[in-house]
């Protein structure tokens, strides 16, 4: 049974990698250079998705402070790079990104976390020598959830929207699949905050990203 489509573009944090821990870490650094208070990771977790700006952002004003962003970014970005590289990979998804490679299968990743620290972590990983295409939140003047990053994708692919899947685990990933007309797969272990799984028109909702490799041809509605 062949995979039903040519290119894969993966979402990254809660979706590949498990970085929810190091992303409270790199906030909660950030948030004591101003002398504010922490949060859990429970708690940033549900910040994250709509990139860096966003997420310290929802940090600072869920802690009453009404600083500029614009001066507590460049201390953020700092302590996000020195835990950048700490996320996991989940369970089978080397093995699942090697397999589709395999097969011929094109692989990107669609992240909103600033391109900078997408491929070293890939690397580190075992990830990046599948991975064909990467954009991430400050790559192109739209992020997620815009289509446009998942069409910008797919033609670099050189592969049509129909013969493409996006796989992540957020609301965000779900409107930019939408807005890009592609066929999306939810996986069910990420950072969905209230998205509705099973109600939201996916292929399919997995539990592991090695259930990928089952997709059969006929649950492909592309």
């Amino acid at each position: 049974m062949s995979f039903p489509y040519s290119l894969v573009i993966f979402d990254l944090d809660g979706t590949l990698v498990d970085s929810a821990a190091d992303i409270a870490e790199s906030v909660n650094r950030t948030l004591r250079d101003w002398k504010l208070p922490t949060y859990d990771t429970g708690q940033v977790t549900a910040w994250i998705g709509e990139g860096s700006r966003k997420l310290i952002t929802y940090a600072f004003r869920h802690a009453g402070s009404d600083a500029d962003i614009d001066e507590v970014m460049p201390g953020f970005l700092a302590h996000y790079a020195e835990t950048a590289l700490d996320g996991v990979a989940y369970d089978g998804v080397v093995e699942t990104l090697k397999s589709l490679h395999t097969q011929g299968v094109k692989l990107a990743v669609c992240t909103n976390k600033n391109e900078e620290f997408v491929r070293p972590l890939l690397e580190v990983r075992g990830m990046l020598p599948f991975i064909d295409g990467i954009v991430g939140g400050n790559t192109l003047p739209e992020r997620k959830p815009s289509g446009v990053p998942l069409r910008h994708l797919a033609s670099e692919a050189h592969v049509p929207i129909e013969r493409s899947l996006m796989v992540g685990d957020s609301e965000s990933d779900v409107l930019a699949a939408r807005d890009a007309g592609m066929d999306f797969v939810l996986v069910s272990y990420g950072y969905r905050k209230s998205l509705d799984l099973h109600g939201a028109g996916a292929v399919a909702v997995i539990d592991r990203m090695p259930d990928l490799l089952s997709l059969a041809s006929s649950e492909a509605v592309g």
